[in-house]
């Protein structure tokens, strides 16, 4: 599965996969370029309509991964393991000690997948989507807590 690195401007296909997963757009936005200066973005598929998506951004001693997302048709394909596979090998070739995602506590297919992929649960920020716009339901459940996870390289 090619994954590849975008460095356009983000389309309307971006945002729309962006957006699927995290629905608050002031919070995309500021992590997403050019308004995050260090964010990276990687998709698979087609440069201006991509299947799936991926967006990370350094932090220290590491990097998150601040979006992934893969279109509905998509989902169950090995892509969003695929991006989470390249941003791992990337931060093994750039020297980081670390990757990290998060993911509300009501995402069981994501983490199940994190866990799939050796991330390991490092913490709960509290009531971190209670500060969203639109209340997140997901699996029948209010989103309410993020469960941090970190794989150590």
């Amino acid at each position: 599965m090619d994954v590849t690195e975008y460095q356009g401007e983000l389309t309307r296909a971006h945002w729309d996969l962006l957006l699927d997963a995290d629905p608050h757009f002031d919070a995309v936005l500021a992590y997403t370029p050019p308004q995050h200066g260090e964010a990276e973005v990687f998709i698979i598929g087609e440069a201006k309509t991509p299947y799936a998506i991926c967006v990370i951004v350094p932090i220290e001693g590491g990097f998150e991964i601040k979006n992934i997302a893969t279109t509905v048709m998509m989902r169950r394909h090995g892509m969003a393991s695929a991006l989470i596979q390249r941003v791992i090998d990337l931060a093994r070739e750039r020297g980081a000690g670390f990757v990290e995602i998060g993911t509300a506590t009501t995402s069981r297919d994501q983490i199940r997948l994190y866990e799939k992929l050796g991330f390991k649960q490092d913490g709960i920020l509290r009531d971190y989507f209670l500060s969203y716009p639109e209340p997140i339901i997901e699996n029948g459940l209010l989103a309410r807590d993020m469960v941090m996870f970190r794989l150590n390289l």
